[in-house]
């Protein structure tokens, strides 16, 4: 038998009817991890939003963004993400309940209200965050913010197990704490009281948690809170306030939203969701964040974790692939409008050619954590560190942990953000001041340019220079060092462009 026959009949075999069939494993389809991540990290902003509008005291960004999410789901997928979004309602309502004032409450039971909804929106892992000294940003701790670390550090010593939790449930509850508890706030939020299903869960997740809450939980207390619930809960089923067991929020094979959702709830079986209000002056429903297309944020932020390669100098190139992938620009268009090859130039091109632009993007007039997934950051020359020549261009890509792409993926700078976000509007707010101070410096000059007083003379051209000096300054800070585009939903004006 020839070589090439012995070659042919031994490749056969494996066919032969005494072969086993192999077996057919169901192939998950792809989009379903993609859908399950576009919720888990969208879930991810609005909860970090809520976590950072309760500790500023701000409204409340609405969960109802993420119900169009819930539309590219399935089971069982699909009814744990509901009962997520049930919950963060839950938890916004319970946030919005304490930022309402204490009304009758005694201040002792109020803060501890205070502090359980600083734990449940993850208050004190936002403040740690916060603290990190950023490298780029060079940034690092202030008196007080030592001062925080410090105390936290020293309560935490004494706990027998969970250290790192109780440091970050310190640092949130002492921040809300000085927000909610200073006197001015709580006379001026003290009406009369009136029954709520937020309330009554509130304090039934304090005596849940008694882990967090058992040194302050006296006989005394106790009995105010009892008190407080059958005031709160007076016209509805109220919740056991006794320490029995609670149920765990339902949610499997989710990942990271799984854990951040192991925290205990009042038992609701057989009460009905509250009514969720929509607050005012919300990140989430307010422009721009209200017009997001987080569905194409979401595309693009997959395409340019897909398309990374590690970072070789050329981010602007695969941010420009990333966009004409998924259908926001044509790169011929970018390049014709002169952007060149350095990142600092695509906010130009953003603003200058709208028009230009297949999908409009927006512009967040100040730009601060967190970014909607898919929101795209351009860093001007030398801003955090990066090129003096060309800048930084990246695309948001997780929320938790801060993560942002272009040719290579990186922890996202999120203090530096922060820091160069807000530089702009504290410089238009300080300019005015300024150049009144510069008027009248140059009044004083022009009066003592017209004596013989040689000494008053250069007094005069000295403090005018510096005048002058500080004006420029300020102007310069006025051309913002960082800017943050996000993809606009089909169907919407643009502002401004007609």
């Amino acid at each position: 038998m020839s070589r090439p026959l012995l070659a042919l009949l031994l490749l056969l075999l494996p066919l032969s009817a005494s072969a086993k069939p192999r077996k057919r494993v169901a192939v998950v389809p792809k989009t379903a991890g993609a859908e399950k991540q576009a919720f888990e990290q969208n879930y991810m902003l609005v909860f970090e939003q809520a976590g950072q509008s309760f500790l500023k005291d701000e409204g409340m960004p609405d969960p109802a963004i993420l119900e169009p999410l819930l539309e590219g789901l399935k089971e069982p997928g699909l009814s744990s993400a509901a009962v997520a979004v049930r919950r963060l309602e839950e938890l916004i309502g319970n946030a919005e309940y304490v930022q309402g004032g204490p009304s009758t409450i005694s201040t002792d039971v109020y803060k501890l209200m205070v502090g359980q909804v600083a734990q449940s929106l993850a208050v004190g892992v936002i403040i740690e965050r916060n603290f990190v000294p950023n490298n780029r940003a060079g940034r690092s701790l202030d008196a007080s913010e030592k001062s925080l670390v410090t105390a936290c550090q020293g309560e935490a010593r004494n706990q027998a197990y969970d250290r790192r939790g109780y440091y970050q449930f310190c640092l949130g509850r002492r921040a809300a704490e000085a927000v909610y508890l200073d006197p001015a706030r709580v006379a001026a939020n003290s009406g009369p009281m009136a029954a709520s299903p937020a309330g009554v869960r509130v304090l039934a997740a304090i005596a849940a948690d008694r882990s967090r809450f058992a040194p302050t939980l006296s006989e005394d207390l106790g009995r105010k809170m009892a008190d407080m619930r059958t005031r709160l809960g007076s016209g509805m089923p109220l919740i056991d306030l006794n320490g029995d067991a609670v149920a765990p929020v339902p949610w499997s094979n989710t990942g990271g939203i799984g854990r951040s959702l192991q925290r205990r709830a009042a038992d609701a079986a057989g009460r009905s969701s509250p009514d969720f209000t929509q607050a005012k002056g919300l990140k989430t429903s307010e422009p721009p964040l209200n017009s997001a297309d987080l569905a194409a944020g979401t595309k693009l932020a997959q395409i340019a974790v897909r398309d990374e390669i590690g970072f070789t100098g050329y981010c602007y190139a695969y941010v420009k692939s990333a966009l004409q992938k998924a259908g926001i620009v044509d790169r011929k268009n970018i390049d014709a409008a002169g952007s060149g090859a350095h990142a600092k130039l695509f906010a130009a091109f953003v603003d200058k050619n709208p028009g230009l632009v297949n999908r409009k993007l927006l512009r967040i007039p100040v730009p601060a954590w967190p970014l909607p997934i898919g929101a795209i950051v351009v860093w001007s020359p030398n801003a955090c560190g990066y090129s003096a020549k060309s800048g930084h261009i990246e695309i948001i890509t997780r929320v938790n942990p801060p993560q942002a792409c272009s040719d290579g993926c990186g922890t996202f700078q999120v203090a530096c953000l922060e820091e160069l976000g807000t530089v702009p509007a504290k410089a238009a707010a300080m300019l005015p001041a300024a150049q009144k101070e510069l008027s009248e410096a140059q009044a004083a000059y022009d009066a003592a340019n017209t004596g013989r007083d040689t000494p008053s003379r250069r007094k005069a051209a000295a403090v005018l220079a510096k005048k002058k000096a500080a004006v420029k300054a300020i102007q310069a800070k006025m051309t913002p060092r960082v800017a943050a585009y996000i993809i606009e939903r089909p169907g919407q004006k643009m502002p401004g462009v007609p």
